[in-house]
């Protein structure tokens, strides 16, 4: 069991040892539920990072853009078939 102080502020700080079982790490968001007169903290499981695909999706969705008609543009500008 651990004892915290509650600061001025109303912040507590959670002994290093305890972050280090439950691998709490600066920036991680934990959740508060109060039952029966106890405040229980739970950890949020981290969201997995974006790949460049995923940051980019729906980007350009707002642009006027057809793309069938890019893709002939450029066949007849190259003389060559992209899609083969």
């Amino acid at each position: 069991m651990y004892t915290v102080k509650i600061s001025s502020r109303g912040q507590i700080v959670i002994p290093a040892e305890a972050r280090n079982i439950l691998n709490i790490k600066e920036g991680d968001k934990l959740s508060i539920h109060i039952e029966d007169e106890k405040i229980i903290l739970k950890t949020k499981p981290a969201k997995a990072k974006k790949g460049i695909v995923d940051q980019t999706f729906g980007l350009l969705s707002d642009l006027d853009y057809d793309l069938k008609l890019h893709v002939n543009e450029l066949r007849k500008d190259s003389g060559k078939r992209l899609d083969r």
